[in-house]
């Protein structure tokens, strides 16, 4: 028997073209499995059960404990359509056994867009424009804005994304200032001329605050009730992290007490009925996920997750490092 590659996605072959789906055939066994939530175990052992190679995307990925891979002695590499594998639930023997491969982030330049589009858009209003022109809100409601130009841009994490916003920010006109906890980000970041200095310091300079950092412990934002509160008042808050790099009941205070002008998040953690007068004021926008959303991201993508999937069948380390996002689990 060969080998044997599952794709686990709730998109199914969407992101694969039919050359690039011919072109994994060539090579092995392909069968595409369309998901919309996480397999339990015993589904994931028998969906599972003849791969050699499964390529998923983090949402529908399994958890792949000693247990499920004990049920599946051939499979030998795992491939996640994602930039990094810091949500991947793996067991002690699936790091022992498996080679991981994630993706060269084909997104990066898209999210840091993004966050600069939610900053305007709170800077300008022009998302409450938009919705008082369709008279979804009050006539009387206010478009007054702010500019962005002249004025602080604070980023934590300075990885790709951050790096990418502070260079279109500049664009514009913004000061940035950033702070990153990982040496070799700091001193990128330094290099290309942005000023890096402490958490703290950026907090309190920031007119606006962008949050760009990828990690950080659940249970832990990374900003804060105090943190919030160490923002200039009026300050505007973006985030394309993750919603829970920050305190969202916090948020909600700080808007309600017009210490924070507005809040711009990638996700959707406000609820339209709890929340609905932030909203109805344009003080808080929720884009769902979107920020990677994009023609060329989806594009570069899929031609990657080809690469790695093909590289990954063949068991061909120069293979894996063309494919350019090699992680070995060990």
């Amino acid at each position: 028997m060969g080998e044997h590659v599952v794709v686990l996605s709730h998109a199914g072959a969407e992101p694969l073209s039919p050359a690039q789906s011919a072109c994994i055939t060539e090579h092995a066994r392909l069968e595409v499995v369309v998901r919309h939530a996480t397999p339990d175990a015993s589904e994931a052992a028998h969906l599972l059960r003849h791969a050699t190679v499964v390529a998923t995307t983090p949402s529908v990925a399994p958890r792949l404990d000693d247990e499920l891979l004990g049920r599946l002695p051939r499979l030998h590499s795992l491939v996640l359509h994602a930039g990094d594998a810091e949500h991947l639930a793996l067991g002690a023997s699936a790091r022992r056994r498996l080679t991981l491969t994630t993706l060269p982030d084909p997104a990066s330049g898209a999210v840091a867009e993004h966050a600069l589009g939610l900053l305007l858009s709170l800077a300008t209003r022009s998302h409450l424009a938009n919705d008082r022109s369709r008279g979804r809100v009050d006539a009387s409601t206010s478009l007054q804005g702010v500019e962005l130009c002249g004025s602080t841009l604070g980023v934590l994490g300075v990885g790709r994304v951050g790096l990418h916003l502070a260079r279109i920010a500049t664009g514009i006109g913004m000061r940035v200032v950033g702070a990153d906890p990982h040496p070799t980000a700091r001193r990128t970041a330094e290099h290309v001329g942005i000023e890096m200095t402490s958490t703290d310091e950026v907090l309190h300079r920031a007119r606006a605050l962008a949050i760009c950092a990828s990690a950080a412990s659940p249970s832990t934002p990374i900003l804060d009730l105090a943190g919030l509160g160490a923002l200039q008042p009026g300050a505007l808050l973006v985030n394309v992290g993750r919603p829970d790099l920050v305190d969202t009941d916090a948020v909600v205070a700080a808007l309600r007490l017009r210490h924070l002008r507005g809040y711009a998040v990638d996700g959707t953690p406000f609820d339209r009925l709890e929340h609905a007068d932030l909203m109805a004021e344009g003080r808080i926008v929720q884009t769902g996920h979107s920020a990677s959303w994009r023609d060329e991201v989806l594009a570069r993508g899929a031609e990657q997750l080809a690469r790695a999937i093909v590289a990954a069948v063949r068991q061909d380390p120069a293979a894996r490092a063309e494919a350019d996002g090699e992680e070995q689990v060990a």
